[in-house]
């Protein structure tokens, strides 16, 4: 059976992992929906947004706006990579249903090529240290293990805001270090990037921080990606009846207008505000739909280190 196979298969349902038992009592993450008609006028993004379009991750920028709450609990309820022979791979269980979820399954699912069509369009990766790339990307200004976003290559910052809101919530609102560091770093410097490798790497860093070491400081994590994730999930069959299933609805448009009150509050004081620190969405009435019910509602984005976890 080839790699790109969906791999799933019946079995009996069975209680939760042990140590995901708190899962449901987590808030959802919400990723941001950008305003991209707007945003692809401004003259300072266009070299950012070649950048989108050559790495294949533009539409990252406009996640769909519902996702299946139903699924998205389940998935993180039973994900596991615990006993399982290949360590970049997660097994979960949805609807008494067995699946197997990995990077290629994810570059499926969102379209993205999961190997270069020309690799010599890309620079050959030389597998430089976490000082050599703040060196780069700060042209000469530092050389510490983390990068400040503000040392950030101008046309970097927007797409810095794309992979931190909406693929790897994980960091800092100041520090990038560890995967999200490499991955500004290759789409900066023309090294091949492939965000799915980043949505796996967010999974394995929850799986491993939140169920097995049950680390305190990772009760602040929520559950990551809901949209992104029940979209790669129903690509995979999940839910098997997705006209039935009840939906939760979340668009709350990042507009222009709060992207220039984010860089301007960062070039005052040297980091950048989060969404959250803007005007929050207000949930709405629940509305009744033919075969289920919507629920309009945007959850806050939560902060926290990584890479370690206790980094400061």
């Amino acid at each position: 059976m080839t790699p790109e196979v969906v791999i799933k298969r019946l079995m009996v349902t069975q209680p939760p992992i042990e140590g995901n038992l708190n899962c449901r009592a987590r808030p959802f993450h919400s990723e941001l929906y950008f305003d991209t008609t707007t945003f692809r006028l401004q003259p300072e993004l266009k070299d950012s947004f070649h950048l989108l379009q050559r790495y294949h991750i533009e539409h990252l920028l406009t996640p769909r706006d519902f996702f299946y709450p139903h699924v998205a609990l389940d998935f993180y309820q039973f994900m596991t990579k615990h006993q399982v022979r290949d360590p970049i791979v997660i097994h979960f269980t949805i609807d008494g249903c067995h699946g197997i979820l990995g990077a290629r399954h994810i570059a499926e699912a969102l379209r993205i090529p999961y190997e270069p069509t020309r690799p010599e369009d890309f620079r050959v990766w030389t597998h430089p240290t976490q000082s050599d790339i703040v060196h780069i990307l700060s042209r000469g200004a530092s050389s510490r293990q983390y990068s400040l976003r503000k040392e950030l290559p101008p046309n970097m910052f927007f797409i810095d805001a794309l992979l931190r809101h909406n693929i790897f919530p994980l960091q800092h609102w100041v520090q990038r270090r560890g995967v999200l560091l490499e991955a500004l770093f290759r789409i900066s410097e023309g090294y091949f990037f492939g965000p799915y490798h980043l949505i796996m790497a967010a999974l394995l860093y929850f799986e491993e921080k939140v169920y097995r070491k049950k680390l305190l400081r990772a009760d602040a994590i929520p559950l990551l990606f809901p949209r992104l994730l029940c979209q790669i999930l129903e690509h995979l069959g999940y839910p098997a009846e997705s006209q039935l299933e009840r939906r939760r609805i979340c668009r709350e448009i990042f507009t222009l207008k709060k992207w220039t009150s984010m860089t301007a509050y960062g070039a005052d004081q040297g980091a950048p505000v989060g969404p959250e620190h803007l005007d929050q969405p207000k949930e709405l009435v629940e509305t009744p739909t033919r075969h289920a019910i919507k629920w309009r509602c945007c959850w806050g984005t939560v902060a926290f280190d990584s890479f370690p976890i206790g980094a400061s």
